[in-house]
């Protein structure tokens, strides 16, 4: 296997797991929180993940691009082009929909709160889960890809 196609693998694992551990463990956690605690965790989560998990979702997109250029003997082109797509995805979803988000959330406070926050919650919960299938099926691709 080349570093390029290990780089996509190891990009779209981390990826994948950071948004199985967050759907099916952290947020699902958060909804049984009273309502400030739970946007005082999603704030938290916000400042912590914003710092390292971008770079993460952009690795597997250059690397699935060299891989097949770089590695063809080794990189199966039509799992590994549609990863990439899938890791484009994942990428587009959070721009559109989760970051704003974020950044709305970030800016709450207990004295500005909107009444329908769970409106909001339940919107980027749905996005979310979009993306951790589109990263998983990312991270599959990879690795057929590689086989």
């Amino acid at each position: 296997m080349c570093l390029a196609q290990a780089a996509d693998i190891f990009g779209t694992g981390l990826v994948a797991g950071a948004f199985i551990m967050g759907a099916f463990a952290v947020h699902a956690a958060a909804g049984g929180l009273e309502v400030w605690p739970h946007i005082a965790l999603r704030q938290e989560l916000i400042r912590r993940l914003q710092r390292f998990l971008p770079p993460l979702m952009l690795l597997p997109i250059p690397a699935s691009i060299v891989a097949p250029t770089f590695c063809w003997t080794s990189v199966s082109w039509l799992p590994d082009l549609l990863g990439c797509a899938l890791s484009l995805g994942t990428i587009g979803i959070t721009v559109a929909v989760n970051g704003p988000l974020n950044r709305l959330f970030a800016s709450w406070s207990p004295s500005t709160l909107p009444q329908d926050w769970e409106r909001y919650v339940r919107r980027w919960n749905a996005a979310h889960s979009i993306r951790m299938a589109a990263s998983v099926g990312a991270f599959a691709c990879a690795i057929l890809a590689a086989t």
